[in-house]
Formats: C-alpha cells, sequence, structure tokens
C-alpha cells in the first residue's frame, strides 16, 4: 500500500513537472513591478554651533552608536596647482598625531572606546567620521576634536606617507585596473585639469609638499553630521564642548 502511494506521488509530480516545461514561462511581456516600499526618511533636525557651524542631527535609536561627521566642502579640486596631493597627503596625516598623542596613542585610544576615527578625502569634500558607542561618544569627541583641528604633522611620519604614496605609485605603473583609471581621466579632462591626475597627487608634487604646505589647507565650509541614539540636546551639548 505505502509502495503504491508513493509511486501515485511521483506520478503526480512528474505529470506536474511536464506541464510546466511545455508551457514555459511567457515571455510576451515584461513581469509586472510590485507596489512600491514605503520611504520613510528620518528626521534631520538642523542646528547650530555657537561658532556657527551648522549641525545637522538624525536620531536612530535602533542600535545605541554614534555616527559623526565632520565635512568640509573641499576636496582634491581644490588643490593649487604645483601642489597636486596637498589634501589627500593632509587627511592621510590627520590620524598620524595630534594634540598631545601619537598615532599610536591615537590608535589606542580609539581601540580603548570600541570606536572608529578615519578621516578621507574625495575630489569634492574631505572628512572626519567617527564611530563610537553612544555610551562613549562624550570620551571619543576630544579625540575627533584634536585629530580635526590640532594635527602636528610630525616629520617622521610625513616622510613615512610620502615614501608609502611614491611607492604606491610606482606599483600602480604594473597595475592594469590604476593605468586604464588614471588614463582614463587624463583624455577625459586633459592633463592640466585637477581631475586629469590622481588624487594623490604626481611623484613631483608629493616629494615638494611639506608640513606648511599641509596646515595651509583652507576649510572654506564645514558642517557636523551627527546620527545614532542619542537626543539632539545632548548630541550638541558634548560637541559645543
Amino acid at each position: 500500500m505505502k509502495t503504491n502511494a508513493m509511486l501515485i506521488a511521483a506520478t503526480v509530480v512528474c505529470a506536474t513537472m511536464a506541464t510546466f516545461a511545455q508551457q514555459g514561462p511567457d515571455r510576451t511581456h515584461p513581469p509586472q513591478p510590485g507596489p512600491p516600499a514605503p520611504l520613510r526618511l528620518p528626521t534631520i533636525q538642523k542646528q547650530k554651533l555657537s561658532n556657527g557651524l551648522p549641525v545637522w542631527i538624525v536620531e536612530l535609536h535602533e542600535v545605541p552608536v554614534a555616527q559623526v561627521n565632520l565635512v568640509v566642502l573641499s576636496g582634491t579640486a581644490n588643490d593649487p596647482p604645483g601642489k597636486y596631493g596637498v589634501a589627500s597627503l593632509t587627511a592621510a596625516m590627520l590620524e598620524e598625531g595630534a594634540g598631545s598623542r601619537s598615532a599610536l596613542e591615537i590608535a589606542d585610544a580609539v581601540d580603548y572606546l570600541g570606536a572608529d576615527l578615519g578621516a578621507a578625502t574625495t575630489s569634492d569634500l574631505s572628512a572626519v567620521r567617527l564611530h563610537v558607542p553612544v555610551a562613549r561618544l562624550a570620551d571619543a569627541l576630544p579625540i575627533m576634536a584634536d585629530v580635526a583641528l590640532r594635527p602636528t604633522f610630525q616629520k617622521d611620519e610625513l616622510d613615512r606617507q610620502r615614501q608609502e604614496r611614491l611607492t604606491s605609485l610606482l606599483q600602480g605603473r604594473d597595475d592594469p585596473p590604476t593605468i586604464s583609471s588614471a588614463a582614463f581621466a587624463r583624455i577625459l579632462y586633459g592633463k592640466g585639469h585637477r581631475y586629469g591626475t590622481l588624487q594623490m597627487g604626481t611623484a613631483e608634487t608629493i616629494k615638494t609638499l611639506t608640513a606648511d604646505d599641509l596646515r595651509e589647507i583652507d576649510s572654506l565650509t564645514a558642517q557636523i553630521d551627527v546620527q545614532g541614539a542619542r537626543y539632539p540636546e545632548g548630541a550638541q551639548k558634548m560637541i559645543n564642548r
């Protein structure tokens, strides 16, 4: 009896598969999309610090972490002629010693707080970003402030960063993706345009950049973005310090 039931079930499955195989999918028209998912954007609370710096705060309470971004609306496109790569090198140097801390001390302090602190630059903006548990936000913000406002640009760290970039340029000569990307930008924008050269600059300009060049970076427009599970008044009070 059990064997007969299994045979019947197998026959039904085979018949169903054969029917679908004969019919095939309907390719006469594209499938209809479903209804669009609702878009619920968080509220952005726009405030200002006592010095006039804009602060945009977004409350997200799902996870007890905070993300603080200091965004400067100036990037590698603003590098002056003859100093291509100065913005990129400046961003790389911010964590290599700031305030009273060395590069290793900054790294140790950030790791101790379970945080992530980094600086980067693109063609059109530069940013210092902090990701930290809310409970450690008050301890992490002074470190971020030192990195953003009081970098030391120590000579040994600057020489190390310079050598790493020169080595990277040499390695790029044997890397097809790097070659094609540089060639595309050069053809599209031209040799004299800042977009037509690598963001890190050229070997000639990197060799001549000094700590004074890095200090002269002009931060024309900046703002702070805060996201996380922290009440707005609490976040602004800590940032104002």
